[in-house]
C-alpha cells in the first residue's frame, strides 16, 4: 500500500512530460503556420501592388472621358465593396455575441447543477441516524436482545430520500441542457439566415459588377474602335496631306505621323501653357484649347522651375529662349530645316515662321552624327533606354513625327529615323512625357502636365482661329526687329 503513492506520482509525472512534449511541437507547429501566413500575405500583397500598377498602366492609355468613368466604377464598386464587409463583420460581431451568451448560459447551468449535487451530498451526509428504542418487554429470565433491525430500516429510506434528490437534480439538469440545445439550435438557425442572406446580398453584389464590368468593357471597346478608326482614317478635318499608320523599322514596332510641307494649307506650330513660361498644363486641355489635328511633346523642360531648354518660335516671334541643342525650323513657305544652336548664344530665327529646339540631334544629311555631350545633355534617364519621339525631315520636304512606345537608346532611335528615310532628324522630349495626339484619337497620353506641345493643322484657316491659343493671353507682339538680330518677342506688357 505504501508504494501506490509513488507509482501515482511516477504516472502523474509522465503525463505531465508527455503534455508538455505535445504543447512544445503544437507552438512550434503554430509559429511554422504564422510564419507561412505571413509570407502568403507578403506574396500576396506584392501581386495585388503588380496588378494595381497595371492597372495605372492601362488607364493612363485611356482617354480622359474613359479614364474618369472607370475611376467613377471603381468608387462605386469600392463603396459596395465596404458596404458588403460592413454588414459581414456586423454578422460576425452578432454570431460572437450570440456563442458568448449561450456560453454564459451553459456555464451558468453546469455551475447551478454541481450546487444542487453539492447540497444534496451535503444533507445526506448530515443527516443524523436515530436508532428506534425496543419496546419494553415483560420480566423473564432470559436475557433481552437488541434488535437492529429499526436503525437498518431508517438508514434506507434516508439513502432513498437522497436518491429521490439526485434523481430530481439529474432531471433538471437534464431539462436545463434541453433548453440550452434548443437555444443553441435556435441560434444556430438564426445564424444560417444571415448567411444566408449574406449569401444572395454577396450573389447579388457579384452579379450587378459582372454586368457593370461587361457593360464598361464593351463601351471601352467600342471607344478602343472608334479610336483606331478615327487614327487610321481620320475625322476629315485634317486634309489629304497628314497620314497616319504603323509599321515597324530597324526592327522596332513604331507609330508614324507623315504631314506633307508641299501643301500650303498644311501650317506646323506651337503651344505653350495657358499661363506662359515657368507653368504647366495638361495634355488634352492644350489640344481642347489649340483644336490642332495632330499634336506631340515638344522639347525638354526643368521639372524645378518648368523652364523649356530650347529655344521657341512661334508665328515669327520668339517666345521662350534656352540657347541649347537641335532646333526644327519651318519657314513661312513650309520649308522644313534643321539647326543646331550654340550653347548659350542668341540665334537669328527671323527667317523662320516657327522654331522648337530640343534634341540631340540623330541625323545629318542621312548620316548618323549622334553626340548628346557636345549638345549639353547629360540626364541619364534622358540617355538611357526609354520610350521615344522622335521627328524627321526627308528629301521631299515631310515632316515625320515617330513614336515608339518600347524602350531603346538613342542610336537606335537614330537608326529608325534612317530606315524610314528621313534626311534630317532629332529627339523630342518623351518618356513620362510621351504625348502623341492624330485626328481626335489620343495614341499616347502623358504622365505629367506640359509646358510646350508641337501641333500641325491640316488647313491654314483652322490654324488662324487658334493662332491666338498658341501662346498666353498675358503676351503681346512687338515690332518685327532689323534681319541679324533676334526676332520679334512675345513680352509681357
Amino acid at each position: 500500500m505504501r508504494s501506490l503513492p509513488i507509482i501515482l506520482a511516477g504516472v502523474l509525472i509522465c503525463a505531465l512530460g508527455s503534455v508538455t512534449a505535445a504543447a512544445k511541437k503544437h507552438h512550434h507547429t503554430s509559429s511554422a503556420d504564422l510564419q507561412a501566413q505571413a509570407q502568403h500575405r507578403i506574396r500576396l500583397a506584392a501581386k495585388q501592388k503588380k496588378e494595381w500598377r497595371l492597372h495605372l498602366a492601362k488607364l493612363k492609355q485611356l482617354p480622359h472621358a474613359e479614364r474618369v468613368a472607370q475611376k467613377r466604377h471603381e468608387r462605386k464598386w469600392q463603396r459596395k465593396h465596404d458596404a458588403k464587409v460592413d454588414a459581414m463583420q456586423a454578422a460576425r460581431e452578432s454570431r460572437v455575441a450570440q456563442n458568448r451568451a449561450t456560453a454564459r448560459q451553459t456555464k451558468r447551468s453546469a455551475e447551478k447543477q454541481r450546487q444542487v449535487a453539492k447540497q444534496a451530498a451535503h444533507r445526506h451526509h448530515h443527516t443524523p441516524v436515530v436508532a428506534a428504542q425496543p419496546k419494553p418487554r415483560r420480566a423473564t429470565s432470559v436475557r433481552p436482545v437488541v434488535s437492529t433491525r429499526p436503525a437498518v430500516h431508517h438508514v434506507s429510506v434516508t439513502q432513498a430520500s437522497a436518491h429521490a434528490q439526485n434523481v430530481a437534480a439529474k432531471r433538471a439538469a437534464r431539462l436545463e441542457n434541453a433548453a440550452v440545445h434548443q437555444r443553441m439550435a435556435a441560434a444556430r438557425e438564426r445564424n444560417h439566415q444571415v448567411n444566408r442572406a449574406l449569401h444572395l446580398a454577396n450573389v447579388r453584389a457579384a452579379s450587378q459588377a459582372h454586368a457593370a464590368n461587361m457593360r464598361a468593357a464593351h463601351n471601352a471597346r467600342v471607344a478602343a474602335e472608334r479610336s483606331h478608326w478615327i487614327a487610321l482614317h481620320g475625322d476629315g478635318s485634317g486634309g489629304s496631306s497628314i497620314h497616319f499608320w504603323q509599321t515597324a523599322a530597324a526592327g522596332v514596332p513604331v507609330k508614324v505621323i507623315s504631314v506633307n510641307l508641299n501643301d500650303s494649307n498644311v501650317k506646323v506650330s506651337a503651344v505653350m501653357a495657358r499661363h506662359g513660361n515657368g507653368t504647366s498644363e495638361p495634355f488634352r486641355q492644350m489640344i481642347d484649347r489649340a483644336q490642332p489635328n495632330v499634336a506631340v511633346t515638344g522639347t525638354f523642360f526643368s521639372l524645378n522651375d518648368l523652364q523649356p531648354v530650347g529655344d521657341i518660335v512661334i508665328d515669327g516671334s520668339l517666345v521662350h529662349f534656352g540657347g541649347m541643342g537641335t532646333a526644327l525650323c519651318i519657314t513661312p513657305g513650309n520649308h522644313a530645316d534643321m539647326v543646331t544652336c550654340e550653347w548659350g548664344r542668341h540665334h537669328d530665327w527671323s527667317p523662320y515662321d516657327f522654331v522648337v529646339a530640343c534634341g540631340p540631334r540623330l541625323l545629318n544629311r542621312g548620316r548618323v552624327v549622334l553626340d548628346p555631350h557636345s549638345e549639353r545633355f547629360h540626364d541619364k534617364h534622358m540617355l538611357a533606354p526609354n520610350s521615344r519621339i522622335a521627328v524627321g525631315i526627308t528629301p521631299g520636304n515631310t515632316l515625320f513625327f515617330v513614336m515608339t512606345h518600347e524602350p531603346i537608346y538613342l542610336g537606335k532611335l537614330a537608326r529608325v529615323m534612317q530606315s524610314l528615310g528621313a534626311r534630317e532628324a532629332m529627339n523630342l522630349d518623351a518618356g513620362t512625357s510621351t504625348g502623341f495626339y492624330y485626328n481626335g484619337a489620343t495614341l499616347a497620353l502623358p504622365g505629367r502636365k506640359l509646358t510646350n506641345m508641337i501641333v500641325v493643322y491640316g488647313r491654314r484657316d483652322r490654324y488662324e482661329r487658334a493662332l491666338d491659343q498658341l501662346v498666353p493671353a498675358a503676351y503681346h507682339r512687338t515690332g518685327t526687329r532689323p534681319r541679324g538680330q533676334i526676332s520679334s518677342a512675345l513680352v509681357r506688357p
